[in-house]
């Protein structure tokens, strides 16, 4: 379940989110690729279902990614690392922009995130969950134009399994990570866009969010 009940205090120092932050990337550095089913489900500020859908994440250090939607509807996120391409499938439609590796207002990237970048973006606090089987990182971003109010990731024996997002309407989303895989060969072309066919509409717009 979704929980908004961590916070953190305006006056955590600087030394506490770096280690905050060192202890966050010691655990992201094992993982150099990264392969999983995501469930994700978003709900309003009263607790109510906007959406949910299923998705296939395929990561590769420093900044590779794919994000396909599956279910419900179709959708293709995908990036290289210099341009980012957006595949909206049944509206024929394909966008393109540069990459921005902003962890801000990228939250996925913090996958691929270092201490000091975290650091820098967040201040971060830790806490151990069910027993110690759960270790979560909760960070409220330090830029005022962020577009999260508060995030978090939870791992178990260094697994990731969940990330949590809160913006600042008061909508949650819960990203579920299963099947996962780590450190496996990908293959190059994962990361290539091939144009589609059927797209009628190409438009290069100026948008970071990711």
């Amino acid at each position: 379940c979704l929980s908004s009940g961590f916070v953190i205090a305006q006056d955590d120092s600087a030394n506490a989110d770096l280690g905050a932050a060192n202890a966050l990337a010691a655990i992201l550095q094992e993982t150099q690729t990264l392969e999983a089913q995501v469930d994700v489900l978003t709900l309003d500020q009263d607790g109510r279902e906007i959406q949910e859908s299923v998705a296939r994440l395929i990561m590769e250090k420093p900044y590779k990614v794919s994000w396909e939607i599956v279910s419900p509807y179709q959708e293709l996120m995908l990036t290289d690392g210099i341009r980012i391409w957006r595949y909206e499938h049944d509206l024929e439609q394909v966008s393109i922009d540069a990459f921005n590796n902003d962890i801000s207002r990228t939250p996925v990237l913090l996958l691929n995130g270092e201490a000091a970048a975290i650091a820098d973006s967040y201040h971060i606090a830790s806490a151990a969950m069910d027993y110690g089987t759960v270790q979560r990182y909760i960070l409220t971003p330090k830029a005022a134009d962020s577009l999260f109010e508060r995030l978090s990731l939870s791992f178990v024996d260094g697994t990731l399994t969940e990330m949590q997002f809160e913006d600042s309407l008061g909508q949650k989303t819960s990203l579920t990570f299963s099947n996962v895989r780590a450190n496996e060969a990908i293959d190059p072309a994962v990361f290539i866009f091939q144009m589609p066919a059927d797209v009628d509409n190409l438009e290069v717009i100026d948008n970071t969010g990711f």
